[in-house]
């Protein structure tokens, strides 16, 4: 019988000569023009991205906000802490700490200060204003920014310009004024990603990370993409699919012991790994290993092949996997 199972497997196929680069470049040529055809006909499901531009343009008044915020260092990136700074606002596990500064960022400096000295080579109306920031003391400047942000609150557009009620903010209002200027400009992205210290190279962390926050959260909130919204799942444009493989994922940030975590991502991806060393050691573990053979779904899968070998006398059932 093993040789008329070998008949049934192998000799019953006849072999032709094929050109299996043409079956490979015509399969391609296909695929590639439907593709394309679907992709015109259809459209490209990408949502506009949010730039700081457009950002300075629809919210003036929350842009200045949130880079007042990197002044006196309450801004989500102001605050983070390891890989980019002192702070502890996103410090996750001590591991995370111990690893350190890797990618050095001082919000102040690097979001406010240098973007406006860039500007101020074609402006110098900003150098007198930025000097006197510069000069004042730590704690001055915190006290001005503190005052400028309250006082947004209350804040008003009028002639491109935010108006605030009258106040100790000392050049911050201006300066704040100025950055929404080169923000509405779109000049502020080059700024971020200018690397002055090489001529030909551009760097572009900072001009990620400066929308971290509410820009990002204002944004993700409508398309249902944040996390508490099992956002990785959603597609960006509506009426098109999104993510689903990755509702375990997902599912796992729900769990309220993760979500309400300050180390939920350490925790997930650690669950993650578990789940993995779990499966990688299945074939090891004794009992373990006999799971897929009771629980019998190949069985399921293959019924064909199994009716068919079962009903033969020749073959007996213990025999069968």
């Amino acid at each position: 019988m093993a040789a008329q199972g070998q008949e049934d497997m192998v000799t019953q196929y006849q072999y032709v000569p094929e050109d299996f680069m043409k079956h490979l470049m015509g399969t391609l040529g296909i695929v590639s023009v439907l593709v394309l055809v679907l992709a015109i006909w259809f459209g490209v499901p990408e949502e506009a991205p949010l730039t700081i531009q457009k950002d300075a343009l629809q919210n003036p008044v929350a842009f200045e906000a949130m880079t007042t915020r990197d002044l006196n260092g309450q801004g989500r990136m102001a605050s983070y802490g390891p890989p980019y700074n002192d702070g502890t606002g996103n410090l996750e596990s001590v591991v995370q700490k111990w690893v350190g500064i890797l990618h050095p960022l001082n919000a102040e400096d690097d979001f406010i200060v240098k973007p406006l000295e860039m500007a101020a080579t074609v402006n110098p109306a900003i150098t007198p204003v930025l000097n006197r920031f510069e000069s004042a003391s730590p704690a001055q400047k915190v006290l001005w920014a503190n005052n400028y942000e309250t006082a947004l609150a209350r804040g008003t557009v009028k002639n491109g310009l935010v108006v605030v009620p009258s106040g100790d903010y000392g050049p911050v209002s201006t300066l704040m004024n100025d950055t929404l200027k080169l923000g509405e400009s779109g000049l502020m992205s080059g700024a971020l990603m200018r690397n002055p210290n090489v001529v030909t190279r551009f760097n572009n962390q900072n001009y990620e990370l400066f929308l971290e926050g509410d820009p990002l959260h204002t944004a993700a909130a409508p398309l249902q993409l944040k996390g508490t919204q099992w956002g990785i799942i959603h597609s960006a444009v509506p009426g098109y699919p999104g993510a689903w493989w990755m509702t375990i994922p997902s599912w796992i940030y729900q769990w309220p012991f993760v979500a309400n975590s300050p180390a939920n991502d350490g925790i997930a991806l650690g669950l993650g790994f578990v789940v993995w060393v779990l499966l990688a050691v299945t074939p090891c573990i004794p009992g373990w290993n006999r799971v897929p053979r009771l629980l019998g779904v190949y069985r399921l899968i293959w019924k064909d092949y199994y009716h068919q070998h079962t009903a033969d006398p020749a073959v007996p059932p213990e025999n069968l996997p």
